[in-house]
């Protein structure tokens, strides 16, 4: 299968997974609740290793936190550029024409979630499609039991103080920095005496580095969007992913994919071995 294929196929996925199946008035601009705004974003890079099988093979992306006063929110840089351009096309009458062209292949994203930490108080709220449901569900805001370490270093700019922490059957390292007196981190994480820049489990399948920090005047906007979430919890989640690999053949098949497609997909999936969480 051709290169330019494949990328078709990753897009029609990435599109099915990021947004309602049937294009409609309202394909991005969904109805939507400010539950926050956000000051400050920081921009982390992710690089992971999801072929337990090839390890040399290294992916990356870049993804998103946005802080606001008592919430924040972690989601790909891709997915947030695709909805800012989706939406200007969709109330300029150009939607059709967004989709066809080769410009959104550069905002295909691996990553579909949308973590909200404090939301609702105490929370941490899991959002994301696995085709064609959209889940969500919750963990306690206070989920990781940290445990300070003395070593400390300097990342760019900053001092950081190392801790520990053991969550989705990895053993995590996270450097935080008190420089930037930020409760808050990358995916998931949280809870320490300042912002995590650097974060990996203890085999480094997973890296996450902070790159940049930008601070708004006038703020952006925290969105819940308007959706049919299907409550669930995080057990019932990650056996629905499992299962999404498992039965992405039907999938691809529903989603017009050609018979090599399905069966590239289904190679694709099969690859996809060494999930962040157990």
């Amino acid at each position: 299968m051709s290169k330019q294929k494949s990328t078709t196929i990753l897009v029609i996925i990435f599109v099915l997974q990021m947004f309602p199946g049937k294009i409609s008035a309202q394909f991005f601009a969904l109805p939507s609740e400010i539950l926050d705004t956000a000051n400050v974003s920081v921009n982390y890079t992710i690089t992971w290793k999801q072929d337990k099988n090839n390890l040399g093979i290294i992916r990356s992306e870049d993804m998103l936190l946005f802080v606001g006063k008592s919430v924040s929110l972690f989601m790909s840089k891709n997915q947030y550029k695709v909805l800012l351009i989706g939406r200007e096309a969709e109330s300029e009458g150009r939607l059709m024409d967004l989709l066809n062209r080769e410009e959104i292949k550069n905002y295909v994203s691996r990553f579909s979630y949308r973590i909200y930490k404090n939301y609702p108080t105490g929370q941490i709220t899991y959002m994301d499609k696995i085709i064609p449901t959209y889940f969500q569900y919750s963990e306690p805001l206070d989920v990781f039991q940290w445990q300070l370490a003395d070593s400390s270093t300097t990342i760019g700019d900053f001092k950081a103080n190392c801790a520990y922490t053991v969550y989705g059957g990895r053993r995590w390292v996270a450097w935080y920095t008190t420089d930037i007196p930020i409760s808050d981190g990358p995916y998931k994480f949280r809870g320490l005496p300042g912002l995590i820049i650097r974060l990996y489990d203890d085999q480094k399948h997973y890296v996450f580095e902070m790159e940049k920090l930008e601070r708004y005047e006038e703020g952006v906007p925290i969105e819940l969007i308007d959706r049919d979430w299907v409550e669930t919890n995080r057990t019932d989640f990650l056996k629905a992913q499992e299962n999404l690999k498992r039965d992405i053949v039907n999938r691809a098949q529903e989603a017009g994919v050609d018979v090599e497609g399905q069966q590239q997909a289904a190679r694709n999936a099969a690859k996809k071995n060494n999930p962040i969480e157990f």
